[in-house]
């Protein structure tokens, strides 16, 4: 590194064009903060000028990287803002100024800084001169800033003769003076970059990350484009469930649109070196220091920064793609398959699931080594069926979750994706089944809040609706194949259709005619905690259409059955033959299809006054149905 005293115009002379790296931010002293940054850089030059005109005034150390191109490193922002500063000074100088300033925005016909995206066009066109400026297209509102400018000198600095403004012209070639750093390898000057940054908070994590992954592809020479690799980021950031924070890492910054983005470039990293032990410190780190501390050699050596360029690029187009399989997003899923089941299922937690999933997907199963992907052979296709089959897994993962009244869905999803060395599942679709116990769904209640008791029961209603979702979406298949099994499931999940329907009403205890009904016919609920303990089990709950679940809440029991005969609201007019299970001479037992699976009878027994016994096989029922709801999902 060699550094020097110099002017600016020794600056413009000595590197005749200056180059703006990508991982450079926009051009914001013209609007930042008002334009203060800029008039306050203004008046001070120019105050300088008229009190000591034979003085220097120092504006600070500016870097440049001279690897291959003449890079700013740091100083953008005031040589944008000189360019801009001599520019309009000079409209009020002589020929001669004039001259000298076209020569210096000028090299062999080279604008003097280069921007690849959107800042010497901008620039040029404000200028009046040549250009290839897209209004429509991005910008930084390039006029706006000569507004500024021009008003300032027009307010403050009018009046004098045109030697006056010759003077501070040349002025400021000559005697605002800087202390220039000169780099000559990119590794350094970034590092340089990194180090003066990190000591603000101007630069966001991927911030960093896209100044190393710009240098990486100028290194590796692929010819990528790092705005349209941004703009394709942010697009993918913005999709639902993206932009929440991961279990094992939080998004640094307090900007929670950026989330997507860190999330983005964090479940690459994960998956690419997941076998280099610095990749346990991404977490404390975030994904920008991270990779400027640990892999450095991604902007340093030319083949790894090949091949991390190729892979980051190809894992933007495979993630996109995956998401939007399990989005069903402008896809249009098969029902039959696995995925649509997948997008049921995630669409009902509001994507909170995605995340967690694409990240143990990528890690364990498309991590881009080169021999575990999930690509159809010889392509860079996703295959199809090779996601439907880490659908399937994934499904029976996160309905296994519910099953176990577990809120942490993706649990043991990592075992049931990954494959051995010779690409077979290390645990069967059998092996998945088996750890499955269904009998945990009697551990789950559904708390209404409706106690007549201080006792503290969970409430799991969210996931009972999701395993009888599933029980009533077999019956209805099994009864009408018109629609498949993952049809009725959407049906019944998305928005507010169906609700969880209580069979024992609250006045069965507030009631004293009930409840004396229920104390000497069945001697049952002499304490309230009793009442509420067995009111919120699942074996007294049932899916039951919204509307009415809301016109049967107090009625009778013998009322209430015969309006579960009549629940016909799945798919908008099919039976919901789970509840109707319950009555006697309903749709359930006409069904002859129905009748052909030998589910065990579970009609409520002894219904008299109000009082009235679960069935004997009620659980065995309960058991039987979702089990065959699991082999059905088990089968897609």
């Amino acid at each position: 590194m060699k550094h020097d005293f110099i002017s600016v115009k020794e600056i413009f002379n000595k590197y005749k064009i200056i180059n703006v790296p990508y991982y450079q931010r926009d051009y914001v002293w013209g609007q930042e903060n008002d334009g203060r940054n800029l008039y306050k850089f203004i008046d001070d030059i120019f105050s300088q000028y008229k009190n000591n005109p034979s003085s220097d005034y120092f504006i600070g150390t500016l870097a440049f990287c001279s690897a291959k191109v003449n890079d700013v490193i740091d100083g953008q922002q005031r040589l944008t803002s000189l360019i801009l500063i001599l520019s309009i000074l000079s409209q009020k100088c002589s020929d001669e100024v004039k001259d000298i300033n076209a020569k210096l925005l000028f090299s062999d016909d080279e604008f003097v800084l280069q921007e690849e995206f959107y800042l010497t066009e901008e620039l040029k066109y404000n200028l009046g001169l040549e250009n290839h400026f897209n209004s429509q297209g991005y910008s930084v509102d390039i006029s706006k800033t000569i507004d500024r400018i021009n008003s300032q000198i027009d307010n403050a600095w009018s009046g004098y003769q045109e030697s006056w403004y010759d003077g501070l012209y040349n002025y400021i070639l000559n005697n605002v003076k800087l202390i220039s750093l000169e780099y000559s390898n990119i590794s350094e000057s970034l590092k340089y970059f990194l180090n003066i940054n990190s000591l603000s908070i101007q630069l966001t994590q991927a911030d960093i990350f896209y100044s190393i992954l710009s240098q990486s592809i100028r290194l590796a020479e692929t010819g990528d484009n790092i705005f349209e690799i941004k703009q394709q980021i942010a697009k993918i950031a913005n999709y639902p469930g993206l932009s929440t924070d991961l279990e094992d890492y939080k998004a640094y910054g307090e900007d929670r649109d950026k989330h997507g983005i860190n999330n983005v470039i964090y479940i690459f990293l994960n998956a690419y070196y997941k076998n280099d032990n610095n990749i346990l410190t991404l977490p404390e780190t975030g994904v920008g220091k991270w990779m400027s501390f640990y892999k450095n050699e991604v902007f340093n050596d030319a083949i790894k920064a090949k091949e991390f360029t190729e892979k980051f690029v190809q894992y933007l187009s495979d993630f996109e793609t995956i998401y939007k399989y399990f989005a069903n997003m402008d896809i249009g899923l098969d029902p039959s398959s696995s995925l649509y089941l997948s997008w049921v299922l995630l669409q009902y937690e509001k994507y909170s699931d995605i995340l967690k999933i694409l990240t143990e997907l990528f890690k364990t199963r498309h991590d881009y080594s080169g021999n575990n992907d999930i690509y159809n052979p010889g392509t860079n296709a996703i295959s199809l069926d090779e996601l439907n089959t880490i659908s399937k897994r994934i499904n029976l993962t996160l309905i296994w979750n519910y099953i176990r009244s577990s809120t942490k869905r993706t649990i043991g999803l990592i075992d049931n994706i990954s494959v051995n060395e010779k690409g077979e599942y290390n645990n069967s679709i059998l092996d998945i089944l088996t750890n499955i116990a269904i009998e945990d769904i009697f551990n789950l209640n559904y708390n209404d809040h409706k106690n007549v008791s201080n006792i503290n029961i969970k409430d799991y209603s969210r996931l009972i609706k999701v395993v009888m979702g599933c029980q009533e979406s077999f019956l209805d298949k099994t009864a009408d194949n018109s629609h498949d099994f993952s049809e009725y499931l959407q049906y019944i999940l998305a928005g507010e259709n169906f609700s969880i329907e209580h069979l024992y009403s609250v006045l069965e205890y507030e009631n004293s005619d009930r409840l004396s009904n229920w104390q000497s016919k069945k001697n049952k609920f002499f304490r309230p905690e009793d009442f509420d303990t067995e009111r919120f089990r699942f074996e007294n709950l049932s899916l039951l259409d919204k509307q009415m679940n809301s016109s049967a809440n107090s009625d009778e029991i013998k009322d209430k059955l015969e309006k579960y005969k009549n629940a016909r609201k799945v798919l908008g007019s099919n039976w919901e033959y789970l509840i109707q299970s319950l009555a006697d001479g309903s749709e359930y037992y006409k069904n002859e299809k129905i009748q052909t699976l030998n589910l065990p009878e579970r009609k409520l027994a002894d219904v008299n006054q109000n009082t009235w016994e679960l069935s004997s096989n009620n659980r065995e029922f309960n058991i039987k149905l979702l089990n065959l709801a699991l082999q059905e999902i088990a089968n897609k």
